[in-house]
């Protein structure tokens, strides 16, 4: 599993365009084959500090993600963020846990 985690801080006039246009990419990311998790957070203790964690099946489906029109989307989003950005890709080999599948 491969694992995308892409951390925003936005400007206060961004703020809710950013969060508009990263929460519309949820729905359809959902459903792409490989896609396993996307979800959208907000920090607490920071609101400007916006988070997206994507979850992967295999690197080639994150390829095919992070080429297509609608991560295009993400980056324009990105470009109005108040410092740069910080993304992070993990490759995970093993997961254990309380509700864990597979």
């Amino acid at each position: 599993m491969i694992m995308s985690t892409l951390r925003v801080v936005t400007a206060p006039k961004s703020r809710a365009e950013v969060v508009r246009t990263l929460t519309a990419q949820l729905g359809p990311t959902r459903v792409q084959p490989g896609c396993l998790r996307c979800d959208l957070y907000q920090d607490i203790e920071h609101r400007a500090t916006i988070t997206l964690v994507e979850e992967w099946e295999t690197q080639a489906e994150l390829d095919r993600r992070l080429r297509s029109e609608d991560y295009r989307v993400v980056l324009a989003a990105i470009d109005l963020a108040q410092a740069p950005p910080v993304i992070h890709f993990d490759t995970v080999t093993r997961r254990t846990g309380s509700g864990v599948r597979g």
